[in-house]
C-alpha cells in the first residue's frame, strides 16, 4: 500500500511528531497503546497493542530506518502479520510531502481474506494520513 500526504509543516516537524511514537493513537485509529524501550533511533523497540477488525493484537517493531527530518521506516519483528511501513518526508511548497508506503507478509493468509483485509486497511491508513495532516 502506498499513500503520499502534503502537511503544511516543516520536514522537521513533521518528523518529530511520527517519532513520538506514543503519540500514534492521537492520529492512527487502530493504536491503542504504543511505547518504545529507550530514544527513538535505528535499532530501537516499539510494543504496540491495536485493535484491527475487530481483534486486539500485540506487535513489537523495530526502526530500521532513522534520518531525522528525512526516513523512519519501522519494521515487526514480532506480531500477527510481518509487515515494514516506510514514512519518506520531503519539503515540498512550505511544507512537507509524506510519502507512506507499508508491505506486508500475508502469505500464510488465504487470498480472500487478503483481498478483504487490505482493503479495510487501506482505507483506515489513508484516513490516518488524512488525520495526522490536520494535527
Amino acid at each position: 500500500m502506498e499513500h503520499t500526504v502534503h502537511i503544511d509543516r516543516p520536514p522537521a516537524d513533521v518528523f518529530s511528531y511520527l517519532t513520538e511514537v506514543e503519540k500514534a493513537p492521537e492520529w492512527q485509529s487502530s493504536a491503542l497503546e504504543v511505547s518504545a524501550e529507550g530514544e527513538i533511533g535505528a535499532g530501537t523497540r516499539i510494543r504496540e497493542i491495536r485493535n484491527f477488525l475487530g481483534r486486539r493484537s500485540e506487535s513489537t517493531l523495530e526502526v530500521i530506518q532513522y534520518e531525522p527530518g528525512r526516513k523512519f521506516s519501522l519494521r515487526v519483528v514480532s506480531g500477527p502479520l510481518p509487515f515494514e511501513v516506510l514514512h519518506a518526508l520531503t519539503p515540498e511548497r512550505e511544507g512537507t510531502r509524506l510519502d507512506w508506503v507499508a508491505e506486508a507478509d500475508t502469505s500464510r493468509f488465504p487470498k480472500l481474506a487478503v483481498r478483504m483485509m487490505a482493503g479495510t486497511a487501506e482505507r483506515q491508513f489513508k484516513g490516518d494520513l488524512e488525520r495526522l495532516k490536520r494535527l
